[in-house]
């Protein structure tokens, strides 16, 4: 991902926050959250018991 103000490539920090990664400007300290998706998670299907 590229720095908006700078134009050079931000670092990822390792751990993901409120399941988003975190991108670092190396440069000027700029940080942009970019949101992951639903890939990670599991999904949970509703299941109707007829009784």
């Amino acid at each position: 991902m590229l720095c908006p103000r700078c134009k050079i490539g931000m670092r990822e920090e390792k751990r993901s926050f409120h399941k988003k990664r975190k991108w670092i400007c190396p440069k000027c300290g700029r940080v942009k959250m970019q949101y992951v998706g639903k890939r990670g998670e599991r999904k949970r299907s509703k299941k109707i018991i007829k009784e």
